[in-house]
């Protein structure tokens, strides 16, 4: 009984609070289609990543890449608007968990909801807010984050999740 009344105090709070937008799930990116960035300006460039395939306008973002704690780190900053940016880091040689566990480290001034032991979204105490979600192929962990502070555009926001949503896995 104590466990189903807490189950149900989490959702509660979840539907209350928390990191969705009441219009649009941020997280779940729309339908695909050939003219997904066709407000943006600009052409479009894959990115192939060791591993994977990334679409990302070539406008208005810039590309850096690096090394943290052994993780391949590939990111893409928005030049408009401070503190925007999608990024993939790489974890070779790891599992879910860990991989999880070490993303989660470097972004300890997040609070991150946690549905049934899987986060999807974080805020600061400031409003900024980090989204990610993660793929798997063989001992190799992607995760592919977009961060944004609190007063970015919908749409803004809406690009990136669409730009999160081209990430596919390659051999």
């Amino acid at each position: 009984m104590k466990k189903i009344t807490l189950i149900l105090l989490m959702i509660t709070l979840l539907l209350i609070t928390g990191c969705k937008d009441n219009k649009k799930n941020l997280y779940l990116p729309e339908a695909k289609n050939d003219k997904i960035y066709t407000t943006i300006g600009g052409g479009n460039e894959s990115h192939k990543g060791e591993g994977y395939t990334i679409t990302v306008p070539t406008k208005d973002y810039r590309y850096e890449k690096e090394y943290d704690d052994g993780a391949l780190e590939e990111k893409w900053e928005y030049t408009k608007k401070d503190d925007v940016e999608i990024k993939v880091t790489t974890y070779k040689n790891s599992d879910e968990i860990s991989a999880r566990t070490k993303f989660l480290k470097d972004y300890d001034d997040y609070i991150f909801e946690d549905l049934l032991g899987y986060s999807l979204c974080g805020q600061e105490l400031d409003g900024d807010t980090l989204w990610f979600n993660l793929h798997i192929l063989g001992e190799t962990v992607y995760i592919v984050s977009w961060e944004f502070p609190k007063n970015t555009s919908e749409d803004l926001q809406k690009e990136l999740s669409n730009i999160a949503g081209t990430f596919t896995l390659s051999e």
